[in-house]
């Protein structure tokens, strides 16, 4: 099925420029005008004989530089299933051991592919990188390690999900200082024990990190971050509010980016209850922050030479009660040039979620659909800009 698309919308931008120590803060000012006309369609993928993982929502997949490639990593059995995504098949099943001196561990919460033949998973406490035929090259801890060069303090220590990514050369990861709440980028080399910290403006997060504290049961929710790299830089963006971070690494130079949507807000802005007694209280909470804001990382278009960047907020929550009721988003993208220069900011009407896993390939945007569960993809075509 192939649908097509009007859409007009105004986007406003605001330009300064500050300097402020190595940092430079820049702010986007322009008014234009744009119509974009966009394509929907949708392609499958098939399993063959298996059942490919899907419960986690592809979070533990990564692409080849290509985009041929998807690698997603099955907990259930340790394998990797490498799916072509010209052919749109499954075409091999990659083993690996839990345990033992080549075992992945059992607290996988990523997976890079920093090469044709090499992988990093990375858990809570470690990480290790593999080559494809499941041998373990090297691992190494992350957590309350006496680093060389800037060393981890009292209080401090790397995040995980998904604020880990590795090189070839190098492991960049978001450390958190909880007892100062502050924010630093953390850039470990090629052995693993040399350790550069970078202070970055994320304090922001720390008003929306809730805590379930009662004599039954502890449960937290926190906002994302996440990080990748383009062209020699660091991007670092956050859920929280629209601002993008450029930290370059040759020159030690970071650069903060903010501009002004006309269809939604620049961040979250709400005041909220974060630590909570009751379950049906952390529930509230949390679901009142979803009706705010919230910002994706931007994706690369190599063919067009542009980032793309998915918002979303909550219209409709749901009640656990009612089957009828289904949890429902406004979802918003905004299309920027390669140097982050807004092009174009619009509602995407047919999209009633926040896309999951998602990225550019042949000019389109594939967005990961669980349909029935087989995996699917969404594609989003822009047409005429």
């Amino acid at each position: 099925m192939d649908t097509a698309i009007n859409l007009s919308k105004i986007v406003f931008l605001s330009l300064c420029f500050a300097f402020i120590g190595c940092a430079e803060k820049k702010d986007i000012v322009d008014l234009s005008l744009t119509s974009l006309n966009y394509s929907l369609d949708t392609v499958m993928i098939d399993p063959g004989n298996e059942l490919l993982h899907l419960n986690a929502g592809l979070r533990m997949a990564t692409l080849d530089a290509e985009r041929d490639y998807l690698y997603n990593f099955n907990p259930s059995d340790h394998t990797i299933e490498k799916i072509n995504l010209n052919s749109r098949k499954l075409e091999d099943k990659l083993a690996f051991e839990k345990e033992g001196p080549d075992g992945v561990g059992d607290m996988v919460f990523r997976m890079d592919l920093i090469s044709d033949e090499l992988v990093a998973f990375m858990g809570y406490i470690k990480a290790g990188i593999f080559d494809l035929k499941g041998r373990k090259v090297v691992e190494f801890p992350i957590a309350e390690v006496n680093f060389d060069g800037d060393p981890l303090i009292k209080g401090e220590r790397f995040e995980f999900l998904n604020t880990y990514m590795f090189d070839s050369v190098k492991m960049v990861g978001l450390i958190r200082n909880a007892t100062e709440k502050s924010f630093a980028l953390g850039v470990l080399d090629s052995d693993f024990r040399h350790l550069k910290k970078v202070p970055i403006p994320l304090d922001v997060l720390e008003n929306f990190r809730f805590v379930l504290s009662s004599t039954s049961r502890v449960q937290m929710s926190f906002p994302s971050a996440t990080i990748s790299e383009h062209n020699g830089r660091y991007l670092i963006t956050n859920e929280v509010n629209n601002t993008i971070l450029l930290y370059h690494l040759e020159i030690d130079f970071l650069k903060e980016i903010n501009y002004q949507p006309m269809l939604t807000e620049d961040r979250k802005k709400g005041k909220y209850t974060q630590v909570t007694e009751t379950e049906e209280e952390f529930n509230q909470e949390t679901q009142n922050v979803r009706k705010e804001i919230s910002f994706m990382a931007p994706i690369w278009d190599e063919n067009n030479h542009r980032f793309y960047r998915f918002s979303h907020k909550a219209v409709n929550i749901g009640n656990n009660s009612s089957k009828e009721e289904e949890y429902k988003s406004s979802v918003f993208l905004t299309v920027f040039d390669a140097d982050f220069n807004v092009i174009a900011e619009s509602l995407v009407e047919d999209l009633t979620k926040p896309p999951g896993f998602h990225f550019v390939k042949d000019r389109k945007i594939w967005m990961y659909e669980n349909m029935e569960d087989e995996m699917g993809f969404v594609r989003l075509l822009i047409l005429d800009l």
